[in-house]
């Protein structure tokens, strides 16, 4: 009879749950000690356990910060509920359970330094579930912090609203979000930190609409439970339903972050979003009454200090000053004919498309002490192709917008190439929004070819989305500067384009279409699109002749793909002296003269030929190969110098 030795395996029935915990995903058995140490987080699969309220603020806040606020209110059964049990009993095993009155805290502390007010919300109360206090005390720090004038941070844990409390639950929604619109409108930074689980009402109220969203990885975010949306649907669910990187994916989410790292996370958010200084701005531009437009508005060039900055910056000799780009030919041949002047042009535009051409984030990264990237566009998805985020340029705090082409061809098509769908001008226009409410410059990067132009853009409204982007910028209550740093083509690039200063790398070229698209249409040919290219006057150099662009930076050596460090250092400081200069103007100062900058823009004449009928039996096309022709013709022609403010005549144009 063979022997039975004894195992030394642990059997699963001898772990003490007080002593061990079962960890759900890798099912790896944990010492309870030693898993609080890591703050709650599987060392094996790093699956993220629930936290407590308390748990949560110990992580959050700095040491012996922490006032807890109205810890005194409790919810009351106005219903008379029963189900398996009467509500009042639920409310009370809750309460001996967690050793909390309701499902949520309220208080004020600091994090990182930084005086916050902060609502913590538990899961182990009743599911999370939000009744009377939840919406109480949510409503109450979002006054608080409006009053105090310090950021919020509200932290969910939810399954939803709480049925037991019926209608009453419901209407929370309205109340928390009531308060946060007014929070919204005082300028006033609010980040909601969305853990495992939230959804249901707490999710469709202030869970989601933080102006920053920060979620924990694979947490549970929906509205329907997974099973009640499958059941409703008929339909299988994808992989990853519902969870952070899901949101993420889809436009809701900005940063997804690991437990450990959350706390320097928040800190970095509540440092580069300040709370605005001017808690009565109205946010709304104002109305020009009828008739009062300029009206001369050809002769009309705002800013023009600006430029007198960049003669008296050029004039001293440092490599960082502006240039007027008609001089600068960084290199290329000077053009003697029409040969060598579409050459010349050219040469241009495939510099401004070269792979080694520094992007947005490469810009961004080498002129700036801190970036926090952000995502999505809270409507639809999150687009690679345009970039947003939150910098310290220069110790000023600003938002950051551009778009972003690849280094290689698989990031480029990851990229779409650097040309957004609609979801990435909406996801620039929450940028622009956000900068608004707390009174930050913009800086924008221009480098795009056009906008994506494929049947999923006109479905999702690509038209709508740039036109509203362009209507956005005219009107945003805070300086602008764009950069056109590759190419700018199209309402592609306008869309974020519209600035208070537009500043020129000297290889960049800015035009109404691509030169193939014009050559294309004109030429009944893309082979053409050198001459094309030479016709629109795409190079930077014309574009400061014509007004479009108010500061040609020069690029060291071959260019900026060879030199982007050095690039990067003479365009930041032109971006600095054009920011601190827009800071100074009175705002409505600013808004005006970025109207009127728009409003001059544009060449034409005025004839008195009553009666005048057009030719019939042209095209459109044939109308505009007419206005292009002279252009062509006059290829190898310099663009003149002039004033900055002197407007380029019409007959130029």
């Amino acid at each position: 009879m063979p022997l039975k030795l004894p195992s030394f395996r642990a059997r699963r029935n001898a772990y003490p749950p007080d002593l061990w915990t079962k960890c759900p995903s890798c099912e790896s058995m944990l010492f309870n000690k030693q898993l609080d140490k890591a703050m709650r987080v599987c060392p094996t699969c790093g699956h993220h356990f629930r936290l407590s309220a308390g748990a949560r603020l110990e992580l959050l806040l700095d040491s012996g910060t922490w006032t807890e606020r109205d810890a005194g209110l409790q919810s009351v059964d106005v219903l008379g509920f029963v189900d398996q049990k009467p509500y009042p009993d639920r409310l009370a095993a809750a309460q001996a359970s967690t050793g909390m009155r309701d499902a949520a805290v309220w208080g004020t502390g600091s994090l990182g330094g930084v005086p916050i007010a902060i609502c913590v919300m538990d899961f182990g109360f009743m599911g999370g579930s939000m009744g009377a206090v939840v919406g109480e005390k949510v409503t109450r720090a979002a006054e608080h912090a409006l009053a105090s004038r310090t950021p919020l941070v509200v932290v969910s844990a939810s399954g939803g609203a709480r049925m037991q409390e019926g209608t009453l639950a419901l209407m929370q929604l309205a109340k928390t979000l009531a308060a946060l619109e007014r929070l919204r409108a005082g300028g006033v930074p609010y980040v909601s930190v969305l853990s495992d689980p939230t959804t249901g009402g707490v999710f469709a109220s202030f869970a989601a609409v933080g102006d920053i969203n920060v979620a924990e990885p694979n947490a549970l975010i929906g509205f329907a439970g997974s099973r009640v949306s499958a059941g409703t649907i008929a339909q299988e669910l994808p992989d990853g339903f519902q969870r952070s990187e899901f949101l993420f994916d889809h436009g809701f989410i900005d940063r997804v972050v690991e437990r450990s790292e959350l706390r320097a996370e928040l800190t970095r958010l509540l440092r580069l979003l300040p709370v605005h200084a001017d808690a009565d701005a109205a946010w709304l531009p104002p109305v020009a009454s009828p008739g009062t437009a300029d009206p001369e508005p050809a002769s009309f060039r705002p800013l023009s200090f600006l430029s007198s900055l960049a003669e008296r910056m050029s004039d001293a000799g440092g490599s960082d000053g502006a240039t007027d780009a008609t001089a600068a030919t960084n290199g290329l041949p000077a053009p003697d004919g029409e040969g060598d002047a579409r050459e010349a042009v050219w040469a241009r535009v495939q510099l401004a498309r070269n792979l080694r051409r520094p992007r947005t984030l490469e810009f961004v990264t080498a002129m700036t002490d801190d970036f926090v990237e952000l995502h999505g566009d809270r409507l639809f998805g999150d687009d690679p192709a345009m970039v947003i985020g939150l910098a310290r340029l220069d110790g000023r705090r600003v938002v950051v917008v551009g778009q972003q082409k690849g280094a290689d061809t698989d990031e480029n098509i990851r990229r779409n190439f650097g040309m957004p769908h609609p979801e990435g001008y909406r996801k620039a226009m929450r940028a622009m929004e956000l900068a608004e409410r707390f009174g930050l410059p913009v800086v924008t990067f221009v480098d795009v070819p056009g906008a994506h132009p494929g049947p999923e853009s006109e479905e999702r409204g690509i038209a709508e989305a740039i036109a509203r982007s362009i209507g956005l910028m005219s009107r945003l209550r805070t300086p602008i500067v764009t950069v056109i740093s590759g190419e700018g083509g199209s309402g592609g690039a306008l869309a974020i384009a519209v600035g208070d200063v537009v500043i020129a790398l000297e290889n960049a070229v800015y035009s109404v279409i691509s030169p193939e698209g014009c050559a294309s249409i004109l030429w009944r040919t893309a082979d053409e699109g050198q001459t094309a290219a030479l016709a629109m006057r795409m190079t930077a150099a014309d574009q400061l002749g014509l007004g479009v662009v108010d500061v040609v930076v020069p690029e060291p050596g071959e260019g900026a793909h060879a030199e982007a460090a050095e690039t990067a250092r003479r365009l930041k400081a032109i971006i600095v002296d054009r920011l601190a200069a827009l800071e100074a103007m009175p705002l409505e100062t600013l808004l005006d003269s970025r109207y009127r900058r728009y409003r001059a823009l544009g060449s034409y004449t005025e004839v008195d030929t009553p009666g005048m009928e057009a030719p019939v039996g042209r095209g459109l096309g044939d109308r505009l190969r007419d206005l292009l022709e002279p252009g062509r013709r006059a290829v190898g022609a310099a663009v003149p110098s002039r004033a900055r403010d002197e407007p380029p005549a019409r007959e130029e144009v």
